[in-house]
């Protein structure tokens, strides 16, 4: 984003609105323009934490995320997905009221690396968009009060619109007691038991819920079932 604007928005209300309408409509534009993540490959005058590249790529991802209640997604580390998965669920707490949340993985440590991912980006928006606007006014809000603002391991909630985000190692058992509205799983061809995560879902699916499934390719999988439709999908 071009300096010149960041400072004019700096010093304007006026554009602050302008901008939280626009993240709030489009978790594209959020993406590009505020979502900073750490680029590990930046030179070294360069400013390491960057937003997502608009690339063709991330618009379908985006499209297709919204439009797909059940999407299982092959990635590959250079396309970002993990971090893509985590800003796009970042943006639904945060925009969103009454929002939970629960991002899956191996083991609990993994789901917290997504849950510190996310606070990484929370950290680094302006104040101006950590907001939620009800009854003709801006609330403003607040990461993790009860922590002081503080990465929680496996937990990042938003008490004030009654948002959370709970990390999770794999397993049924994990998720079958919870009424949540969507689920991220990482790295799903390397869960013995997604299959069996997957059913335990499926009340929540059923009833409207999103489940996002990201994988490095791993062959003989559940995983590889699902990408290639070969596991009927209800």
């Amino acid at each position: 984003m071009d300096l010149k604007y960041l400072e004019q928005i700096s010093k304007s209300p006026q554009l602050q609105q302008i901008e939280w309408k626009m993240c709030h409509d489009d978790p594209y534009y959020f993406l590009t323009h505020w979502a900073r993540t750490i680029d590990n490959h930046y030179i070294e005058w360069e400013d390491p934490m960057k937003t997502f590249p608009e690339k063709e790529y991330i618009k379908v991802f985006v499209d297709h995320w919204l439009k797909y209640k059940i999407l299982f997604v092959p990635k590959s580390r250079q396309m970002m997905v993990s971090w893509l998965c985590v800003a796009l669920y970042l943006w639904d707490t945060q925009f969103h009221e009454a929002r939970f949340t629960v991002f899956q993985s191996k083991a609990a440590d993994d789901a917290d690396e997504l849950i510190q991912r996310l606070k990484q980006i929370w950290d680094n928006e302006p104040a101006f968009l950590k907001r939620f606007y009800k009854k003709d006014k801006y609330i403003e809000l607040k990461a993790n009060p009860s922590n002081r603002g503080n990465h929680t391991y496996c937990k990042f909630e938003i008490p004030a619109i009654k948002s959370r985000i709970m990390g999770v190692a794999q397993g049924w058992d994990k998720v079958r007691m919870l009424t949540l509205s969507w689920m991220l799983s990482d790295e799903a061809a390397f869960q013995p038991e997604m299959d069996s995560a997957y059913t335990a879902l499926k009340p929540t699916l059923s009833s409207g819920g999103r489940l996002t499934v990201v994988s490095t390719p791993e062959t003989n999988t559940f995983f590889e079932e699902c990408v290639f439709d070969k596991l009927e999908m209800q």
